[in-house]
């Protein structure tokens, strides 16, 4: 994941690294790195995407800022971008038959109950029909 970092990129990382637990703030790294606080921001968001370092808000010198800590390499979290993810093919058609979908009752319904799918007609008629369709 390293080798995808431009070197600006790298030579922040190693700086917030090199703090170790105690971090730095985003102020300082701007200021150390040379850089402006515009870019100082472009380059901490890709390394929180990236998942290489956390951000927590904090005061330094007066001004609010960020306190940016590196995340051990060992609790660092598989990041599944949403292109990866694989869709389910669910057709939900099917179940939008059921009784319980249309019912006006639905909030009343309950086991026991006065309305109770275990006696319901819309149900037991729904089933019969459902049965039948398998043989």
């Amino acid at each position: 994941m390293l080798q995808d970092l431009s070197d600006m990129e790298r030579k922040a990382y190693e700086l917030i690294k090199k703090h170790g637990r105690k971090g730095i703030y985003q102020n300082d790294l701007w200021r150390t790195l040379g850089i402006n606080s515009r870019e100082a921001s472009r380059i901490v968001a890709k390394l929180l995407k990236k998942n290489l370092i956390t951000r927590k808000p904090g005061v330094n010198r007066g001004r609010k800022t960020y306190l940016l800590i590196v995340i051990p390499e060992s609790r660092r979290k598989k990041i599944i971008r949403r292109r990866e993810i694989p869709k389910p093919r669910i057709d939900i058609r099917p179940f939008l038959d059921i009784p319980c979908v249309k019912c006006p009752y639905i909030n009343k319904c309950y086991t026991g109950g006065f309305y109770d799918p275990t006696r319901c007609t819309w149900m037991e008629e729904w089933l019969d029909e459902q049965t039948r369709a398998l043989e």
